[in-house]
């Protein structure tokens, strides 16, 4: 009810000044009755300025290889975390720090992790985007990721070199820490996606010369690396307990898919959205876009018996999938083994995101003024080399940036921005250095009926708004008082989209559209932030790494690879 979720709020401004007040702190364990508790931390305070120093180090080894594997029960070629699909959880406590040791044992190809979504607060050398802030790690060579969990709620890693994760180079991320709804029992994440039959480099070529810009056909949908293909495979199932509370973190790691997610005859309470907690809403449909991620309750109220839980794909959003209507796992409440017999609710194909007004942020940020807002348009364009192949291209330039060459390292090497290759799709905000105090605006719009799911990295970024048709609101129009926030949205089909964010985080990201056939096509732009002298000062240390994986690189002979 709005009147209650109104009161909620007030309440909620009031309840965080108080907390967040060191003399307001006591020890509390998180418990199934007290899940906003967070030892001497609590949901009150706001992970976005505030976390623990727990002096943990979680440690992960991984080793990037290939392997047959037949999730769906048709064998096929796949890029895995140490053999596995989907690869193993990253598991921290808010606070913690992370490292990833990986080592790259492909025989052919270089390889990088990316850990989507991850604030990478200072640590811009761990964002593992290819081109930006790495060189591929070549065959044989490792590299070390090391970040910390300023954040808590699901996220995911996966390669950002090419279409790797495409072809299974995937994990979740579980960072655990308060939540604004109680809750019994985690049963952990649920990776939601599209699943291809033939290797992600072969498909590439038909995505790139479709004149339509749509992506290649998926044969099916994978629920945590399983599902049913004809008589072959098997479904994911998990067991609820009757009357218990069960939280489920629900993430979609698809290449193009948007999906609907239900349980039957159960409503989804969600509690938290990418990596930032919200003031909780019910709901018994979630649209989850690519690369986005949901917190969610869901009450064991049930009669004991088994029921689908459904990732229904949005055909309206020009999503193709021969399996579309039948991406299925199974909640079981007893150790039937029989396959469901319930109805689904009643799921309406539509290509919109959740509204912006069910996503309230659970501390309140107001944004300030724009010291810039520049609007690019997204648009598919004859290639200049292949003409028959359409790009991306986004305010007037193909993202195709050289992987032997990364912006960060042209910027340590004393390359001024004006100087950075278009190819880049540079967006320069370094004169304006980096602060606390300085906003910026980006505007996108695309007259192609193709919604994007948009995503940053280095931010969580505030939706100001979104409509049809292109941009000609006043600033002055746009919602400045506790947005949305987050770090992957939707990009209406024949649209626009008003982003925020704060310079308060030195070095080269990437701001792109998550489709992965759109980006590995062009659809991106860097942004290059701070002064050269602020980011030198976050890659210290880790400037000889750098070199050193470029090196290897250099010398693998595979520059011109993916």
């Amino acid at each position: 009810m709005p009147s209650l979720r109104s009161f909620f709020v007030t309440c909620l401004s009031f309840s965080t000044i108080a907390l967040a007040n060191p003399l307001h702190r006591r020890s509390c364990p998180n418990t199934p009755t007290s899940r906003g508790c967070w030892g001497d931390y609590s949901i009150a305070d706001d992970s976005h300025h505030t976390w623990p120093n727990t002096g943990v180090t979680r440690e992960y080894w991984f080793v990037v290889k290939e392997v047959t594997l037949a999730p769906d029960g048709v064998s096929r070629k796949m890029l895995t975390i140490n053999g596995t699909y989907p690869g193993p959880t990253i598991e921290a406590d808010w606070g913690d720090n992370v490292v990833v040791h990986v080592k790259n044992a492909l025989a052919t190809n270089g390889t990088g992790i990316h850990f989507h979504g991850v604030r990478q607060l200072g640590t811009n050398f761990a964002d593992g985007a290819i081109s930006m802030t790495e060189c591929p790690i070549s065959p044989g060579d490792s590299f070390t990721y090391k970040w910390r969990a300023t954040q808590h709620g699901t996220g995911w890693y996966h390669s950002h070199y090419s279409l790797q994760y495409s072809d299974g180079l995937l994990g979740p991320i579980v960072v655990h820490g308060p939540k604004t709804e109680n809750y019994d029992i985690d049963i952990g994440p649920i990776l939601l996606t599209d699943h291809y039959h033939t290797p992600a480099e072969q498909l590439a070529a038909s995505a790139l010369t479709n004149t339509l810009g749509l992506p290649p056909l998926a044969e099916n949908g994978l629920i945590n690396g399983k599902n049913v293909y004809g008589t072959k495979g098997s479904r994911f199932e998990t067991k609820f307990t009757p009357g218990k509370k069960h939280l489920l973190r629900l993430v979609n790691t698809g290449s193009e898919v948007t999906f609907k997610f239900s349980i039957d005859n159960h409503k989804l309470l969600v509690v938290g959205m990418d990596w930032v907690p919200i003031v909780p809403y019910e709901t018994s449909v979630l649209f989850i876009g690519v690369g986005q991620r949901y917190d969610v309750i869901v009450e064991a109220n049930q009669i004991s018996r088994n029921y689908w839980m459904r990732a229904n794909p949005m055909l309206s959003c020009l999503t193709i999938n021969v399996n579309a209507f039948n991406v299925r796992g199974i909640v079981r409440y007893t150790d039937s083994t029989a396959n469901p017999t319930t109805v689904s609710w009643n799921i309406i194909d539509a290509c919109v995101d959740e509204p912006l007004s069910t996503l309230i942020p659970y501390h309140a940020h107001t944004v300030g003024p724009s010291a810039i807002s520049p609007v690019f348009s997204a648009n598919l364009l004859p290639d200049s080399i292949i003409p028959t192949a359409l790009r991306w291209d986004v305010g007037g330039h193909i993202f195709h940036p050289p992987k032997n060459n990364p912006l960060v390292k042209q910027l340590l090497d004393g390359f001024s921005a004006s100087s950075i290759h278009t190819d880049f799709a540079p967006v320069d905000f370094t004169s304006l250095g980096a602060s606390d105090d300085t906003w910026v605006y980006i505007i996108l719009q695309s007259l192609l009926p193709l919604a994007h799911p948009i995503h940053l990295h280095g931010h969580d970024f505030y939706v100001l708004g979104r409509g049809l048709g292109s941009f000609h609101e006043p600033l002055a129009n746009l919602n400045l008082n506790n947005p949305t926030r987050r770090d992957t949205v939707n990009l209406p089909g024949s649209g626009w989209l008003a982003l925020a964010f704060k310079l308060d985080n030195p070095g080269a990201w990437i701001l792109h559209c998550h489709i992965a056939w759109h980006l590995h096509h062009g659809f991106a732009l860097s942004v290059l932030e701070g002064t050269t002298a602020q980011v030198e000062g976050v890659w210290g240390q880790e400037r000889g790494e750098l070199e050193r994986v470029c090196s290897n690189w250099g010398v693998s002979g595979l520059e011109n690879r993916g």
